[in-house]
């Protein structure tokens, strides 16, 4: 499945990397995670936590508890998500050494 339609997307307040997540799981999968993530953001829902990332899958990025949570699809073995400066479609070894966690769910 081509993600080419999804790599001009940019970063607003209104358009942040949960929707563009959303967006992209829904081109991906077929579903709908807007109110899952959402949820499971608020500590109101869960996903079912991974220990080593499938595809595609979910990934939280955290620095610390005050710090916000970034959020992106692990999918064909690279990440997929949206920085201030673009989407990103890089191996997750490039983003996540630049957190201090990383998790992975479905």
């Amino acid at each position: 499945m081509s993600i080419d339609n999804l790599l001009d997307r940019t970063w607003s307040r209104d358009y942040t990397c949960n929707e563009f997540a959303c967006e992209a799981w829904k081109q991906i999968t077929g579903k709908d995670l807007s109110k899952r993530i959402y949820k499971a953001l608020s500590g109101k829902g869960r996903f079912k936590r991974l220990e080593e990332p499938i595809s595609p899958c979910i990934v939280y990025f955290k620095n610390s508890d005050s710090s916000p949570t970034h959020v992106g699809l692990f999918y064909c073995d690279k990440l997929l998500h949206l920085t201030s400066r673009g989407v990103q479609f890089v191996p997750l070894e490039v983003v996540a050494m630049h957190f201090r966690e990383v998790r992975f769910y479905t």
